[in-house]
């Protein structure tokens, strides 16, 4: 890369202060302003070349999209409003300053959608693939925040739509499911609730440990999407394991028409999968970083 600061100084030029940003970009620190009465979540995220996009391949504003819409579904999945990020880039020497400002671009388009501004960041080159990390704040904006604790034996599982096959093209276009939490929160009392990054049988895995209780899924209710139908092998293990469906998958009381009901909530540890009055041990697979 020619000009890092170049690169962010155009950056800068692209942010602006809104009522929740006093300042922006150019100082040690951005100034974002919170109501004294809502609390403030706080979370990060990375995507890598070669496991989360491929930089040869995909489409660099698509890329700075998934790399914001990630940190987006996650505060869908505690039902709070995005407010602003800081992004970090650890770029490839030699890159060209036309494809960074595309994937900033991606970024900024996709927070834009949700009210939510990049205020600041940091810039690196070095000699591996290009890393990019996204850190979001948001608020409660007058609903509790919903954690992967709230679980009860009895609850119905849901999840808000089709899953499986998301490699195909879907894992750098999905919208990220902020509106439809707070919806659900507010009409109903939702008891946990998580966003579908690693697989229906990890993620839900995730919720059933923080809870303390087990989980037996109806293998005819899982609703699979087209592009799974498309990949080779069992359909509804592409369903149950491929992740970054980022739809979200919560526990409630029965009664909810607005997502699909998948199973319960029991007593019993693990997560178990019922095939015709057939229940059996459900292995979790979905996505695993590995060291």
């Amino acid at each position: 890369m020619s000009n890092e600061f170049a690169f962010i100084d155009w950056i800068r030029s692209q942010q602006r202060t809104e009522a929740s940003v006093l300042l922006a970009a150019g100082d040690d620190l951005a100034i974002v302003k919170f109501d004294p009465n809502d609390l403030v979540l706080i979370g990060i995220d990375q995507i890598l070349d070669g496991v989360h996009f491929n930089l040869n391949e995909h489409d660099p504003r698509l890329i700075g999209k998934k790399a914001m819409n990630r940190n987006l579904s996650d505060c869908a999945a505690m039902a709070c409003l995005p407010v602003s990020a800081v992004v970090s880039f650890a770029i490839p020497r030699g890159m060209s300053v036309e494809c960074m400002k595309e994937i900033y671009l991606g970024m900024k388009e996709a927070g834009e959608a949700f009210d939510c501004h990049i205020v600041g960041g940091d810039t690196g080159s070095w000699d591996q693939k290009l890393a990019i990390s996204v850190a979001i704040t948001g608020k409660s904006a007058g609903l509790t925040p919903v954690r992967r604790s709230g679980a009860r034996v009895g609850d119905t599982i849901y999840v808000t739509g089709a899953l499986g096959g998301s490699i195909l093209g879907r894992h750098l276009i999905f919208t990220p499911r902020v509106r439809e939490a707070r919806d659900l929160v507010a009409r109903h009392a939702i008891r946990s609730m998580i966003d579908l990054s690693d697989g229906l049988s990890r993620d839900l895995g995730h919720i059933c440990r923080e809870s303390g209780v087990g989980a037996v899924l109806d293998s005819g209710c899982i609703p699979i999407h087209d592009d799974a139908r498309q990949r080779p092998g069992d359909v509804l293990l592409h369903a149950l394991n491929d992740g970054e469906d980022h739809e979200l998958c919560f526990t409630a009381d029965a009664g909810i028409d607005s997502a699909i009901r998948i199973g319960k909530i029991v007593e019993e540890k693990g997560v178990w999968i019922d095939r015709s009055g057939v229940r059996e041990k459900l292995i979790t697979a979905g996505f695993e970083h590995h060291f």
